[in-house]
C-alpha cells in the first residue's frame, strides 16, 4: 500500500503539507470531521469517531443493518469501540491505488461519517426507520 505517497498527494490537494508521523499516522479536519490514517505494513486504514455510544443502545440494530455488506456505510465499517464508548466507522484500503481512487474512496467515506454523524445526533425517538445512507452520484 502506497499510503504515504496518498497523505502527501492529499495535502497537495488541500493546498498544504501533510505526512504520515513517525507512528504511521496523520489525522485532517474536513470541515468539523476528523479523519485519522493509519499505515499498518500493505494496508491504510481510514477511520473517524461518529458519536458517543452512551446510552445509545436504541442504535446497535440500525447500525448493524447498515453495516451489513457495507451496503449503506459507504463500503466501510460501522463499529463501536467499547473502551472509549463512541461509535466508529472505518475502512481498511489494501494494494496499489492511484490517487484518483483514493480520493474517491476518501470522498464516499466522508460522506459516509457525516450522514451516521447526522442520523446519531438526532434523538432516538426523531430518527425515522429506514432511512439509508446513499450518497450523491455514487454507489456504495
Amino acid at each position: 500500500m502506497n499510503g504515504k505517497t496518498l497523505i502527501e498527494e492529499l495535502g497537495k490537494a488541500l493546498g498544504f503539507a501533510l505526512e504520515m508521523s513517525d507512528q504511521n499516522t496523520c489525522g485532517v479536519f474536513f470541515d468539523q470531521d476528523e479523519v485519522v490514517f493509519e499505515q499498518h505494513e500493505d494496508q491504510l486504514y481510514i477511520m473517524a469517531d461518529l458519536a458517543s455510544a452512551v446510552g445509545r443502545r436504541d442504535a446497535h440494530t440500525r447500525l448493524l443493518e447498515a453495516n451489513c455488506l457495507g451496503a449503506q456505510s459507504g463500503q466501510a465499517c460501522l463499529g463501536l469501540d467499547s473502551q472509549r464508548e463512541v461509535f466508529t466507522l472505518h475502512r481498511i484500503l489494501e494494494g496499489e491505488l492511484t490517487y484518483g481512487e483514493f480520493e474517491k474512496i476518501l470522498t464516499l467515506f466522508i460522506r459516509a461519517v457525516r450522514y451516521w454523524k447526522e442520523w446519531l445526533a438526532q434523538p432516538a425517538s426523531g430518527q425515522p426507520e429506514g432511512t439509508s445512507f446513499v450518497p450523491n452520484g455514487m454507489r456504495p
